[in-house]
């Protein structure tokens, strides 16, 4: 009779399951001001977006999130809109919270 393998070994050799990737979330308000912009805006912020939500869903990281005094989280494009955003990993969603046209 062979002897049995502990669990251990064996939960090593399984797959682990995909982990589920975090989706975009925007207001009814904010895809409005999305659909305003440029082809070439909306494309950089979708892209910028998407690579916030696959840093969020990676494995053993921590995702950056503002702490009581601070601003809230946001990003840049093209140096004329300013994208606040939160990420909430309770319901594994990246959340627009703002889309704003910063004057020059």
């Amino acid at each position: 009779m062979a002897p049995i393998q502990s669990r251990a070994i064996l939960r090593k050799a399984m797959p682990m399951p995909p982990r589920a990737e975090y989706a975009l979330r925007f207001s009814k308000e904010t895809e409005r001001r999305l659909v305003r912009c440029r082809a070439s805006v909306r494309a950089a912020i979708r892209e910028r977006l998407e690579s916030i939500a696959l840093a969020a869903a990676k494995l053993g990281r921590r995702t950056k999130q503002p702490g009581p005094n601070e601003p809230p989280l946001r990003f840049y494009v093209y140096e004329g809109y300013r994208v606040v955003y939160q990420v909430d990993a309770a319901t594994r969603r990246v959340v627009v919270l703002d889309l704003v046209a910063v004057p020059s």
